[in-house]
């Protein structure tokens, strides 16, 4: 085994400070093998497969009890290989021979704090959401990638893409007066309707937008390869499970797609 920081060799000289010692601020799991045993060749490349998935949150001690047998007499080291981990500076657990590498997992997760997500650049959530309302979609749009590089689960992204998408549709067509002459003179102006409930969308006004596009849908529901379907799943990605707004468009809108 090739030594890492959080991979080791232990011998009677490192053994108090790099096992006992180091347990008390993380765990170590302390393999005592030795060259000749069958077993330990099957479970030592286990061993540091699961110390290099885990990155440092643990160190894995190798011990060779042919060369080191005063540390396999003092923990009474009687079958090869024999695990055990120090935790707080004693021995909280134990195996011997070779087990399944999920039940070594979940021993090891017993005492490991969970691993740290993937950190947010400071405040990216807030930059984009203020660049929508801001209605620089260009600005938005580069945030957003920056998340989602960042963190590409992080649960503020579908309503920022949605919100994104809203902005896009509403840069295109800004003059909302004018939307609603066009609208006024002729009911059947898809992109006019379609406009208009996006810019109802970008200003919070939730009501009014899922009325339009559901109306667009009623109208022409292939306008736009289905803008107003798309733009209605959208709506509720940001209103969010449980709102009554969102559960009372989705039943209207399967009853008009059925």
């Amino acid at each position: 085994m090739s030594e890492t920081p959080f991979k080791i060799i232990a011998t009677e000289a490192n053994f108090a400070q790099s096992v006992i010692d180091a347990s008390a601020t993380q765990p170590v799991l302390v393999d005592f093998w030795a060259p000749w045993c069958g077993p330990c060749r099957t479970l030592m490349p286990m061993l540091e497969r699961i110390a290099d998935d885990y990155a440092g949150r643990f160190t894995l001690a190798k011990v060779n009890t042919d060369e080191e047998q005063r540390i396999a007499g003092h923990f009474g080291i009687r079958s090869i290989p024999t695990v055990m981990l120090f935790h707080g500076g004693q021995v909280v657990e134990q195996f011997v021979g070779v087990q399944p590498e999920q039940a070594i997992r979940a021993l090891l997760d017993k005492y490991l704090a969970p691993a740290e997500a993937k950190a947010e650049p400071p405040g990216l959530v807030d930059v984009a959401s203020a660049q929508i309302d801001q209605r620089d979609a260009g600005a938005a749009r580069e945030t957003i990638g920056q998340l989602e590089a960042a963190q590409a689960d992080h649960p503020a992204l579908g309503a920022l893409r949605a919100r994104l998408a809203f902005l896009e549709t509403a840069v295109a067509e800004p003059d909302v007066a004018a939307l609603r002459v066009r609208l006024e003179r002729d009911p059947a102006d898809a992109a006019a309707r379609h406009a208009l409930a996006a810019h109802h969308a970008l200003a919070g006004d939730y009501g009014t937008a899922l009325a339009e596009w559901l109306e667009l849908m009623r109208r022409d529901r292939r306008f736009g390869d289905e803008a107003a379907r798309r733009s209605l799943l959208l709506a509720f990605t940001v209103l969010g499970e449980g709102d009554e707004l969102m559960t009372a468009y989705r039943r209207r809108m399967a009853s008009l797609l059925h």
